[in-house]
């Protein structure tokens, strides 16, 4: 008897009592959602309950982006990749080789499912409304008011989109609608609205060829690359700043020992050994970068840059 106490003691809470500890919601806002949960799983025969996150949201208690927070905070979350595997909807092996390509070329795990064969569009907008409660939807037909563009740059500057692959799309009244490419930038939209507490921040779920197109009309992509300088003045900020375009590997000889140069400073500079001749792997690696993304959104230009992750250093494509 003593032991079974115990146990029920540090029992994890729950979604519900998490949000009420955080300072979200009251237990008789659990409550409330509680009910409509039940009357809606047997009203609508589910085979498995709606999230309670989903209906406090519903009911205009917490916003997505509260939820999201907090089931981060807990590690409650359930991620999209274990969610297609349990709900059959891929198998484990595609699941984790979309992935792979996801991390390999730098292309969010949404936009590299949407691939035929994977998953329609259809099933990723329920999946991501069930999950997050925030919608999905393609954005190519979007028309940008050039009025707004000074205001929403200064909320979310050109290096911060391009970091995160978010957008901001339209400013009406104190309200901002964000295109985000993947579920982690709901954090930084979280972070981003503590900085503008005057506005109301919402999200909308967007493919990364959409990101791409509108963010070439909503700044300037006409980035001129870092000058030259000799490696004795070079610091961090000036490593991580540096772009090249390359539009034919096979010939743009020059812009890629120039970048590997870089690259390699940056590794030592981040704390790495020192290694030498590693110029033919890294053109192997840019030939097969380039013509992966150039095959997949019909870019011709590229932009590599660099990006530091504690000791570790990435490349960075960027369609043109």
């Amino acid at each position: 008897m003593q032991n079974t106490t115990i146990t029920k003691m540090v029992e994890p809470l729950k979604t519900g009592e998490l949000l009420v500890k955080e300072g979200l919601i009251s237990l008789g806002d659990i409550d409330l959602a509680l009910s409509i949960q039940e009357e809606k799983n047997q009203s609508l025969n589910l085979n498995r309950p709606r999230l309670l996150g989903m209906i406090l949201c519903n009911l205009n208690l917490i916003t997505p982006t509260d939820n999201y927070y907090v089931l981060h905070k807990y590690n409650k979350l359930m991620s999209i990749q274990s969610t297609l595997i349990e709900n059959s909807m891929l198998s484990k092996d595609l699941v984790l080789k979309t992935q792979q390509e996801s991390q390999q070329h730098d292309i969010p795990f949404i936009s590299c499912l949407l691939k035929p064969g994977r998953i329609s569009t259809t099933k990723m907008q329920q999946l991501l409304f069930d999950l997050f409660h925030i919608p999905f939807r393609s954005i190519s037909d979007f028309i940008f008011s050039q009025k707004d563009r000074k205001q929403l740059i200064q909320i979310l500057d050109q290096d911060n989109s391009r970091e995160n692959r978010i957008i901001p799309l339209v400013l009406k009244d104190n309200t901002i609608l964000f295109g985000i490419t993947d579920p982690q930038n709901i954090l930084f939209i979280g972070r981003l609205n503590d900085q503008f507490p005057q506005y109301r921040f919402k999200t909308l779920f967007i493919p990364f060829s959409d990101y791409l197109n509108v963010s070439k009309t909503i700044y300037d992509s006409n980035i001129k690359s870092a000058p030259l300088v000799k490696e004795k003045s070079l610091d961090l900020s000036l490593l991580l700043n540096f772009k090249t375009s390359i539009k034919n590997p096979e010939t743009d000889n020059k812009s890629i020992e120039t970048l590997y140069e870089r690259y390699e400073l940056l590794r030592l500079l981040s704390g790495n050994t020192k290694r030498e001749n590693h110029l033919n792997e890294f053109n192997t690696f840019i030939m097969h970068s380039h013509k992966t993304i150039t095959a997949q959104y019909k870019n011709q230009n590229i932009e590599f840059s660099l990006k530091k992750q504690g000791r570790s250093v990435k490349l960075i494509a960027f369609p043109l």
